[in-house]
């Protein structure tokens, strides 16, 4: 990614600065420019290019530091330029005379400088204190004639009033003004490609429209929509697929808002949520100040770049913040924020949340379990929510209720807050739970401490909640159940509630969050003491493992579990007898799954348990493994007698659906096939935010058509969502459908890319069954896996570093090759740095040269040849 896209003006300014100290002679530039422009970038690239000429840089930032800034650099200058210099720490006395400071090292800076020119790099000066300004000002016209350099970075805000004049003096009589402003099209779109790694499409642009040109805008956006999945990327192209703001930019909008004064947040947070102009005089009247102490904060708002003037009103400059202020769940500073208008009528009567049972009171594991998940990430109610949304959508009323309870305790002293009621609330009603949603909203207003704003917005989302019950506007299709009935003694069987969050965090492919829950569970019970679950803590963390196609990883933690069963219920050993049975399968070990599946089977009781859907799922698997299609398919889904799965399956096993379409057309089960697909559509709608649930149906959907684009889509989500073995099969089926066109040479690079993630995975029978399907596509050069191959020189290249070589040679860019292996860029450059590792060399002069002497001609046929078709 080049971070100084469009600043190619101001970068050869900058050289010639620099050229011009290095020959002998100074000056001082002061960059200018709103805030996000990139000043701070342009500093760091200017203090690399003074060390590659040879010049001495110091850098610092002003803050409001006690001590006067530009003298500090300086001190710590002629520390190294003159070592043993008597009286340096004499000279910062805090009683000393600042006069007789600034004069002694100007003389000696002059003196070092002769030898050592020098480049003073000061970022922020907007914020220096006024004795540092002071001297700035000597300094800079002291050595005018000395080969020192200062290069300084502010924004057009106001100052104190000594310190404005110092800078202000110094923009007028001693500085080259550089102004950085937006970015014109052009350099947005070539910052887009590089942020996003792809040719941004229509979609990409519009969004970057909406940052108005601002740099650092742009790289949070897009850095957050990477993050929640909403990118794509197809044939070298990028797409954005949502028209919401990720909540990634709403908390870098909010750490953005920390750092302006009190007043601009103040007026910003008020302002943005209604997302129109407004005077001075409509934002003072809902925050109860006069409208003259808001002029100041307003003008520091326009000069920052975050407002603009259109006549007698101000607008936000970017939309992009404009929406994330806009956000019910933005994180504002205070409980004053005003909500929307109530509408006039009275809000109809919600749905009454039936009485809670104590059953699942107290649970110091599913509370520690939900802290841990605050803690871990910066948008935990929005995680959270999708978890709850998730487990809603399979029908796990039950476990969502409790998981809300740990999350935001009932009663009128609960101490959650009302954006994260909120929040919850909207995620809530959107997976068509409104009795939970109801409850939850109910809780809030009962507090003492909520504003009026934020009570009429809780009543405005409970009069949502109940018209969307009734089959109102924008109404769901499914009518609301009420409260699921919690049973008033657990059951026995029941699984402790962290287990469900950390299975629907994986699930929504947050597995990041599910470890750092795992860790907080396992630091819980260390600190409670006596007997917890240790047998389901391994098999959950040896499925997540497995998740992530660590293989060998999961059947240790499996083993692990094993170890501990006899000290746990019995059936507390099922996740990891069903992890060892999967992943035995996936090594080729029939006779180890086949065992594990039998002894989970005869622990699993009853079609509610915990671990039914997983077990179903295992066991079509070994059907599926074993030649038996029909059986496959039956296990799961039987049209005949409208036996349907658990939709639990296609949430935690995203590829289900397309290996039950597969199996079901071999047995002629045409009906089970469309089910599967419908099944796999329906999860993935009701939860938009799981790459991995999107990917299984975009899988399914390309299965049962033959559409390889649909397949390409799965993949990349896979890829994304971090289920390297569920990538692996998205490329195998659509190797698959591309063998039925004329041009083969499509279908050897989808199996070689897949053969590289089942190979990375240690998944040796999904290996051998893509090395027999290339062998018969004409393919015989395939590197040996494992401890066989050297560590060094050319046969140490795997497989997969090879193809990339091949690309190289063949003179295509990173970029290229990646788009021809269906790579990443990132993955390029990483075997590529690798085979340069091996091979000793730093250059493509090198690799080409070791190519033409240890690679002999591919053996793939013509007809399965293409450009940069493995050999």
């Amino acid at each position: 990614m080049n971070p100084l896209a469009g600043r190619d003006r101001i970068l050869s300014s900058l050289g010639s600065h620099l050229d011009t100290t290095a020959r002998g002679s100074g000056g001082c530039v002061v960059f200018e420019g709103p805030f996000g422009m990139g000043k701070t970038q342009l500093l760091q690239a200017a203090t690399l290019e003074a060390a590659e000429r040879g010049l001495t840089a110091v850098a610092g930032r002003a803050g409001g530091a006690d001590q006067p800034i530009p003298i500090h650099l300086l001190i710590n200058f002629l520390r190294r330029a003159l070592p043993g210099t008597a009286g340096l720490d004499d000279l910062v006395r805090p009683d000393g005379n600042p006069f007789r400071l600034v004069d002694r090292v100007g003389e000696l800076v002059e003196n070092a400088t002769r030898r050592h020119p020098l480049v003073i790099v000061l970022d922020d000066a907007h914020r220096i204190d006024d004795v540092s300004a002071l001297a700035l000002r000597e300094l800079v016209r002291a050595l005018a004639s000395s080969p020192v350099l200062w290069l300084l970075a502010r924004r057009p805000v106001s100052s104190s009033v000594l310190a404005q004049h110092a800078l202000d003096w110094l923009t007028d009589h001693a500085a080259v003004r550089l102004h950085v402003g937006a970015l014109d099209d052009e350099s947005v779109a070539e910052l887009c490609t590089g942020v996003l790694g792809a040719k941004p499409d229509s979609s990409v642009l519009r969004w970057a429209a909406r940052c108005e040109g601002n740099p650092w805008l742009v790289k949070n956006l897009f850095h957050a929509l990477m993050k929640a999945g909403q990118v794509v990327v197809l044939d070298g192209t990028a797409s954005v697929l949502t028209d919401c703001v990720p909540a990634g930019v709403r908390a870098a909008v909010g750490k953005l808002l920390d750092g302006m004064s009190p007043g601009v947040r103040r007026l910003l947070e008020h302002s943005g949520r209604s997302g129109r102009p407004f005077t001075v005089e409509q934002a003072a009247d809902p925050l109860g100040e006069p409208a003259a102490d808001l002029s100041a904060p307003a003008e520091e708002a326009v000069q920052v770049g975050l407002l603009r003037r259109e006549g007698t009103e101000l607008a936000f400059v970017h939309d992009v913040i404009a929406e994330a202020l806009r956000h019910p769940a933005f994180p504002d500073g205070g409980p004053d924020r005003p909500g929307p208008v109530p509408p006039a009528a009275a809000p109809a009567t919600p749905p009454q949340p039936q009485p809670r049972s104590p059953g699942h009171r107290d649970d110091p594991m599913a509370a520690r379990a939900v802290s841990a998940l605050a803690r871990h990430c910066d948008d935990a109610p929005e995680a959270l929510a999708h978890v709850l949304r998730l487990l809603v959508a399979v029908g796990r009323d039950a476990e969502a209720s409790r998981l809300l309870d740990a999350a935001v305790p009932p009663g009128p002293d609960t101490a959650a807050g009302t954006q994260l009621v909120l929040e919850l609330g909207q995620g809530l009603r959107d997976a068509d739970c409104h009795g939970l949603a109801a409850e939850l909203l109910c809780r809030a207003p009962a507090r003492q401490d909520i504003g009026e704003p934020d009570r009429a917005e809780l009543g405005r989302a409970v009069a949502e909640t109940a018209e969307r019950a009734r089959g109102g506007p924008g109404a769901v299709a499914a009518p609301w159940r009420g409260r699921p009935e919690v049973p008033s003694r657990p059951d026995p069987y029941e699984r402790p509630l962290w287990t469900w969050l950390v299975r629907a965090l994986v699930a929504v492919d947050r597995s990041d969050e599910a470890t750092a829950v795992l860790t907080a569970v396992r630091e819980e019970a260390d600190r409670l003491g006596g007997s917890w679950h240790a047998s389901l803590w391994h098999g959950h963390r040896a499925e997540l493992l497995m998740a992530a196609g660590r293989l060998d990883e999961a059947r240790a933690e499996a083993e692990s579990a094993l170890r501990t069963a006899q000290r746990s219920a019995p059936d507390h050993s099922v996740p990891a007898r069903l992890v060892l049975a999967r992943v035995s399968m996936h090594c080729d070990d029939t006779a180890t799954a086949s065992e594990q599946l039998r002894t989970a089977e005869r622990l699993v009781s009853g079609d509610t348990a915990a671990d039914r859907a997983r077990l179903d799922w295992a066991l079509a698997q070994f059907h599926a493994a074993g030649g038996r299609p029909a059986m496959m398919v039956r296990t799961l889904v039987d049209a005949e007698v409208r036996t349907s799965p658990d939709p639990l399956l296609f949430s935690e096993a995203p590829t289900a659906a397309a290996a039950l379409i597969r199996q079901a057309r071999q047995a002629g089960l045409g009906a089970e096939a469309e089910q599967a697909a419908a099944f796999a559509r329906h999860v993935a709608e009701r939860n938009p935010g799981s790459q991995s649930l999107r990917g299984g149906a975009e899988h399914a959907k390309g299965v049962l058509c033959g559409d390889t684009t649909a397949l390409h889509r799965a993949a990349d989500l896979y890829r994304r969502a971090g289920r390297p073995l569920a990538a692996g099969n998205a490329l195998e089926d659509a190797a698959r459908a591309e063998q039925g066109t004329e041009d083969r040479s499509r279908a050897v690079r989808l199996l070689e890319s897949a053969l590289d993630l089942y190979q990375d995975c240690g998944a040796t029978r999904d290996t051998a069954r893509v090395q027999k399907k290339l062998r018969r596509l004409g393919v015989h050069h395939m590197r040996r896996l494992g401890a066989g191959r050297p560590k060094s020189g050319w046969e140490s290249l795997t497989s997969a570093e090879l193809r990339v070589v091949r690309a190289i040679v063949d003179g295509r860019t990173n970029r290229e090759a990646a788009s021809t292996l269906f790579l990443s860029p990132h993955t390029v450059d990483s075997h590529l740095r690798r085979v340069f590792s091996k091979l000793d060399i730093n250059s493509r002069v090198e690799l080409t040269k070791h190519f033409f002497a240890h690679e002999a001609p591919s053996p793939v046929p013509a007809e399965a040849r293409g450009p940069g078709s493995a050999g």
